[in-house]
């Protein structure tokens, strides 16, 4: 192996472990999530690390290298006959179980890319699924200083002091007033306090811009994605937030918007609270009361009334597929999962009820499909394909 390879591995190692126990922070945060949108191989092999099944495989690696005389005995206690002991015993040597399946798994990749006549997708047919998303996120400021958010933390806290989680942990000093980005990836979520105390859920895939100091006659952010706001009252100050295509503008209320840029449909629902949505192109308006959705699509600005709890599952970490369309699902599972849905042939766009938790792997949530008469198959890319069921040769097993 190259010794500059070697270091990098090593490194990638060390940033993946410190990760997992929570103690990754700073410049080595964001060098870990640059590594991991450097390719899909090398999501994959994060993934594995965070396998169970993996853990036990990179545990049991280690009678290789295990010198202490009760080694055998604390293999046996891993029978997992007292789950209670088991615990016990993996918090005590969590730290090398995890060291050894980062390296297992960079170790796997190297040798077969070493030789670019061995198919590298074969050593990982057996991890070709999807854990949800987990909180990540990346904060941009105007200056230019880039920040990768904790995953150990769900919420942070941006305002003209600086940047700090939740519990006051800071992550950076801000002297002026600057704007910021925060965004999570396909496969990502994170919350963010606004300098005025308003507090935003974002969904995977989303991007919120803001100033970290408000203007003292409004407060106004951009919005790409979906978030669920829920606005601090000012009534001298009204909230605004904008889309591509529409504004939204509030005293201080619960709403949700949905304005993912490969969705045609730009959706609002209001839980509380009263807020204006305004169409950008020919200016119409509409007054949402609780319970109402507005849909606009293209210049066209409707609302209706809907069942909020239905609208409003990912916000309590479910899926609700009641009436929805396989597309309209897949959708939702694309960016949770970070997936790229290919449909294979004539595919029929068909109904769903029904949903599960958002906790679930993307193979447990796919056994809907069965149901419908499709089949998927994932490759190693991160494309999940989807076709109707062939009773002569079924795709993928599923």
């Amino acid at each position: 192996m190259d010794p500059k390879e070697e270091e990098k591995l090593i490194r990638i190692s060390s940033l993946v472990l410190r990760e997992m126990r929570g103690t990754l922070s700073g410049e080595d945060r964001l060098f870990l999530e640059r590594w991991l949108q450097e390719s899909v191989m090398n999501k994959q092999i994060y993934w594995r690390c965070l396998d169970e099944a993996q853990q036990r495989e990179a545990y049991a690696s280690l009678q290789h290298f295990e010198k202490q005389r009760n080694f055998e005995s604390i293999k046996a206690k891993l029978s997992f006959r007292s789950s209670t002991k088991r615990s016990r015993l993996l918090q005590r040597l969590w730290p090398y179980v995890a060291a050894a399946s980062v390296l297992l798994a960079l170790s796997v990749v190297w040798y077969w890319n070493r030789d670019n006549s061995r198919p590298v997708q074969t050593q990982f047919e057996a991890v070709n699924d999807r854990l949800p998303a987990s909180h990540r996120a990346i904060i941009t400021l105007s200056d230019g200083r880039q920040y990768a958010l904790n995953r150990g933390e769900k919420q942070v806290v941006i305002d003209g002091g600086g940047i700090r989680y939740n519990d006051g942990h800071e992550v950076a000093s801000i002297d002026a007033a600057v704007s910021a980005r925060i965004e999570t990836p396909r496969g990502g979520t994170y919350e963010v306090t606004l300098p005025d105390g308003t507090q935003v859920k974002l969904n995977a895939g989303t991007t919120l811009a803001y100033p970290t100091v408000f203007a003292k006659d409004r407060r106004e952010v951009s919005l790409q994605g979906e978030a669920y706001f829920e606005v601090a009252k000012r009534e001298d100050q009204p909230f605004i937030v904008h889309t591509k295509n529409q504004q939204v503008k509030v005293l201080g209320t619960h709403f949700n918007i949905n304005a993912y840029p490969t969705v045609a449909q730009t959706k609002t629902t209001l839980l509380e609270g009263k807020v204006q949505v305004k169409e950008l192109i020919k200016g119409q308006k509409v007054t949402l009361l609780p319970g109402d959705q507005s849909v606009n699509e293209g210049t066209v600005l409707t609302k209706h009334p809907v069942n909020i709890a239905q609208e409003m599952a990912w916000i309590y970490g479910k899926f609700n597929f009641d009436g929805k369309s396989l597309r309209q699902v897949m959708d939702e599972l694309s960016q949770w999962y970070a997936v790229d849905v290919v449909y294979k042939g004539d595919v029929p766009d068909v109904s769903f009820f029904g949903g599960t938790f958002r906790t679930s792997k993307l193979s447990t949530i796919l056994k809907i499909l069965k149901d419908q008469d499709l089949s998927y198959h994932l490759t190693d890319d991160g494309k999940l394909i989807i076709e109707k069921n062939n009773p002569k040769a079924q795709k993928g097993g599923q």
